[in-house]
This record gives structure tokens, sequence and C-alpha cells, in this order.
């Protein structure tokens, strides 16, 4: 008797500049779905027996020239390749592992062609438990004494999450999932991989936690990296310092490398955690990035004089902050009176709001050369972003223990001050972080709540002057879009070409579930194009679609992006007219790749130019 059923993994890249990543896929395809080891045990047998096997296979599944072949996630298998890197170009995730090569072997005793259906059912199964939104083709070969099946896998999702298959994985998930599934169809498990499993008692996200929690106490405690490695090993745990330091609790298996835990966890990040402990806070400062546009009295909104953050007083900080929490812009005056003045208030001033728009962020009063600026103001914005969240993640140890404290205040005040004994352990609980951060990093709970708010305040600061210029660039490229005004019968409209409404009504009434992605660009508007993409999708038990639309920039620029999973219908369509006004779209070319789309976009800026 064999050993039982066992699994082979191999990731396919994104190749050099002479193999892309489709390429190498689809010279995967052509190997699994070669029709010599596919099909080399079936000569033998009648079409009679070869359609019975097939009927072991679920509807879903096709076969291609008779072949054990099927597919998940897949419109058509003979194109595969283009559906899944379709999905990937759509989230920007075409490099690095761009598709998994996953083999399942069964023992050569168990091998009989009787049994190519039920592996093929195998797979598809797998495919549902462990990854039910990535796309995959898989072939049952025939041609050696192992009866095997080639799975391929995109690595991205149609909710664009990649896969990432470390050997946890394997050994938590992928390994028993195919042994259930083994027991399912009559095969015999892997019996290495159940002990494997029973000796795992953590899981993954488990440890790492258990670990972080682990390695932040010791810090606390140490002075050196001997003595951090002293005071883990008194805990009971295994502890191996080398180029890296690797861990293993009493109820872990295995030892994990720190650096896994993340960029606060390296063996460098440790010796610099611990040198620096009793360190003051590093400061950090997001600037001001947004223009002062001022003078506009029938503007809809008017930008307040805004101050560096660090030269705020503390009353106007807190005033900012304040806003910014109630979900409005301190760029914004007070609008009074009623909702028609208003409106009519915008329209009037549209045109004068964009010029100065323009002439604020260029010297040469270029509606370009303003769109790259504030891009570029933008771009400074993100990298300050980055370095108040990277503070966030190294004070993290001090600040979670503030968060505690902040739970326990209440109770820990009531048994103080009130003799409210039953929160007694709150106190003592309190007592014990206080003690932690004061003698592990040198700070009181007010100095670390301070910092901590700050941090948060400034990120919160630096997102709405985000969202300030990105409504500033939408302006310039609405104004843009504003040259014809005429009704174009040569075109469709914008609800008509993304083609949403059609798409569900098909699923619900035909069952015919499509994959597409098209482009939109308008001659009314050349500064932007809409990508729309619909996938099939199951809302409230029956067959439908989810459609993502993202207005792009001709730059290719995300402008933004909204779907009809997060929103009713209603709403949904509430935001194509919100597009189809913001900027300026009446009717639409429906192109059927992003190149396509910009060199329309290309062509009409050509002929305005004439």
């Amino acid at each position: 008797m064999g050993s039982g059923i066992i699994a082979k993994i191999g990731h396919i890249r994104d190749g050099s500049r002479s193999r892309s990543g489709a390429t190498n896929i689809n010279g995967s395809l052509v190997y699994i779905m070669n029709k010599e080891k596919c099909d080399m045990k079936l000569t033998a047998i009648s079409e009679g027996q070869v359609i019975r096997e097939i009927n072991y296979v679920m509807n879903d599944l096709k076969t291609l020239d008779g072949l054990y072949i099927g597919c998940k996630r897949i419109s058509d298998i003979n194109d595969s390749v283009a559906e899944m890197m379709q999905v990937k170009e759509f989230y920007g995730k075409t490099g690095g592992r761009v598709a998994m090569h996953l083999i399942i072997s069964l023992n050569a005793e168990e091998s009989g062609i009787e049994n190519a259906g039920n592996l093929m059912l195998l797979a598809d199964d797998m495919m549902s438990e462990l990854f039910p939104e990535h796309q995959a083709v898989y072939a049952v070969h025939t041609n050696t004494d192992n009866l095997h099946v080639h799975i391929l896998i995109n690595s991205v999702g149609l909710d664009g999450k990649k896969i990432h298959m470390d050997n946890t994985y394997i050994a938590l998930k992928l390994h028993p999932t195919i042994n259930k599934l083994a027991r399912r169809y009559g095969f015999t498990p892997n019996a290495e991989w159940e002990r494997e499993f029973e000796a795992e008692k953590l899981s993954i996200v488990d440890r790492k936690i258990k670990l972080r929690k682990l390695i932040d106490l010791a810090i606390e405690l140490s002075t050196d990296v001997d003595m951090f490695v002293q005071v883990l090993k008194e805990g009971g745990n295994a502890v191996n310092v080398g180029k890296y330091v690797s861990i293993k609790t009493p109820d872990m298996s295995k030892a994990m490398r720190t650096y896994n835990l993340g960029s606060n966890y390296t063996l460098e990040a440790i010796k610099e955690r611990i040198a620096n402990r009793l360190e003051p806070f590093e400061a950090s400062e997001v600037k001001n990035h947004v223009a002062e546009i001022t003078g506009r009295e029938v503007v809809s909104y008017t930008p307040n004089v805004i101050k560096k953050y660090k030269d705020m007083t503390d009353k106007e900080k807190k005033e900012a902050i304040h806003m910014l929490k109630l979900g409005r812009n301190p760029w914004l005056t007070k609008i009074h009176g009623n909702y028609a003045m208003r409106q009519a208030s915008e329209e009037m001033a549209r045109l004068a709001l964009v010029h100065e728009i323009i002439t604020t962020y260029s010297t040469t009063n270029s509606p370009e050369e303003a769109k790259k600026e504030i891009v570029e103001r933008k771009k400074e914005l993100g990298e300050e972003i980055k370095t108040v969240k990277k503070l966030l993640s190294k004070y993290k140890p001090q600040i979670e223990i503030y968060k505690e404290m902040q739970v326990l205040m209440k109770r820990a005040y009531l048994y103080e001050h009130a003799n409210l004994v039953e929160y007694k352990p709150e106190y003592e609980r309190y007592q014990e972080l206080e003690k932690r951060l004061e003698e592990g990093y040198g700070k009181t709970i007010t100095e670390v709540a301070e910092y901590a708010d700050d941090l948060n305040n400034q990120i919160l600061y630096a997102q709405a002057q985000v969202n300030e210029l990105s409504n500033q660039y939408k302006a310039i490229i609405s104004f843009q879009g504003r040259g014809n005004e005429e009704e174009r019968n040569d075109e469709i409209n914008l609800f008509t070409a993304i083609g949403h409404s059609e798409a569900k009504n098909e699923a619900f009434l035909y069952n015919l579930l499509k994959t597409r992605q098209v482009y939109l660009t308008s001659k009314d508007n050349k500064e932007c194009y809409i990508r729309v993409l619909t996938l099939p999708a199951v809302i409230n038990g029956r067959n439908s679609v989810a459609t993502t639309v993202t207005v792009m920039s001709k730059a290719g620029t995300e402008l933004e992006e909204f779907s009809s999973e997060e929103m009713t219908a209603k709403e949904f369509n509430q935001k194509i007219k919100d597009i189809r006004k913001n900027y300026g779209i009446r009717s639409c070319v429906v192109n059927d790749n992003e190149n396509a789309a910009k060199n329309e976009l290309n062509k009409e800026a050509r002929k305005k130019s004439r």
C-alpha cells in the first residue's frame, strides 16, 4: 500500500524581459492540457465509458476534446490566460507570483481510470473551500502509474486578494483539506500530514500575536540582546540568535523567525528598540499642501487660511480635528441659504473657481501644469502619511499599553477613590501597566496619550488635504470636459455603456454569467476614462453580477471607485449620475482595452487642438 495522497506546489512567476507572466501561465496550461498526458489510458475504453466517467464531474466542469479538464471562475477555457491576466491588470497585480501550480497524486493502487472523475471532483471541492474567489484550470493526467491532477490557480482573486502560501498555511489549511476530501472520495489520506497538523496547536495568527507580545515584554525588561534572550528563556521558550532570531514557545511545534512578525521584530530592529526604549518620542510633522484659494463669495465653498499643523494653537487644532471627525471640511465655509440658491451659486461660480485653482497651482495658467502640481503635492502628502504610520508602528507596544489602560481607567478609579472592591483586579492591572510604561519605556500615560492622539490627528489632517486636492483636480477635469454640451446620437449613454442592469437581468433571467471588462471614453471629456469590470456573483441566493466602476485620469491615476456590491441599486445608479455630472460625461464609446481608450482620448485631444 502506498503512503497516501500527496501534493506538490510550484509557483509561476512574472518572467524577465523576455517572458511575461501571461507567457509563463500559457506555457503551464499547454503542458497540463496536453492530450497525450490526459488521455493515454483512455484509448482502450469505449466512448460510452468516457461519458459515464464525465458524469461524475459537476455540471460547471467542461471537457475539451474528450479530456478530463475542468475550470473555476473561467467563462471560456480556451481564453483562460486572457481572463486571468484581465483580473491581474484590473487590480494592478501583474508581477511577482502570477500563478500557483498544484499537483495532487494518488497511490498507484488507487490510480485506476475509474477514479479520474473523483479526482476532478476533489480538485473542484478544494478550490471551493480554499480559493473560492480564484480562477483555476485543472486536468487529470493518466499517462503515469500515479493518477494525478494538475491545478493552475490565478494568484489574484476576483476580490483582488493575492494567495500567500507559506509553510504554515500548507500545514494547517491545504494538507488537512486535501486529506478530508481524500476520505470523501475514497482515497487514502496522507498520514504524515495529519501528524504535522495535530502537532501544531496554534494558528499562524495566534502564534504571531503571542510572539509579538513576548518580544515586546522582553524588550521592556532588557538592556541588551543577551538579557533579552535570557528573559525569553526564563519564560520556557527556546531562542536561537544568529543571522536571525528564532523563537519556539512550549505550545509550538516549530520555531518561527522573528522577521516574519514585521519590520519591528527583525534582529536589527530589536537591538535598536532595546537601545532606544527610554528615548523621547520621535517627532513628525504633516505640512500643509493645499493652496489658499480665497475671494470667491459666490462659490459654494471658500477655503479658510490654512496654517501648518505645528503653527496652529491648541484651540485651532482642536477645532480643525473636530470638524474632520464630524465629516466636515475645514477648508469649506458654512453654507447659508436654501438648496436651490446654493445650486445656482455653485453653477455661477464654477468657471471662476476652476480659473482660480489653475492660476494658483500653475505659473503659466495651464490646466495641465496645475494638475501635475496637484499630483506632486498628493505624492508629498503620501510620503508624510507613510512617515507617521511608521511611527505608529514603531511605538505600537507603548500605544497598546495606553489603550488597555484607557479601558481600565474608570474602574481603577472607582476602586481607588470609591472603594468599589469588585474592581480590584482592574486596578491592579492598571498599576502593572503604568509601571511597565514608566520602567520599560520611561513614559507616563499622559505622554503616550498625547503622542498617539497627535499622530492620529496628523493622519486625519493629511488625508483631508488629500481629499481636497482630489476635489480640485476633479474640478479641473470637469471644466476641461465641458467643451461640448450638445447631445451625440452616435454614442450611447453612460448607464447603457456601464451595462450593469442588463448584465444583472441576463444573470437572473437566463443564467448568463459573464466576465466583462471595458473602458469607456467620451468626447465630452478628453481628460479621463472609465474602467468597468463586471463579474459573476451570487446575491441573496440568486445568480447576479457585481460591477466595479473606476474613473481614471488620462495619466492612469485612480480618481474614484465604487462597486455595486457595496451599495443598493438606487445608490449605485446615483453614483453613476454623479459621475456623469461631475465629469461632464453625456455619452460614451466602449473600448475593449485600456490602450484603445487612451488612443481615443488622444484622438479627441488632437481634434480639439486643430
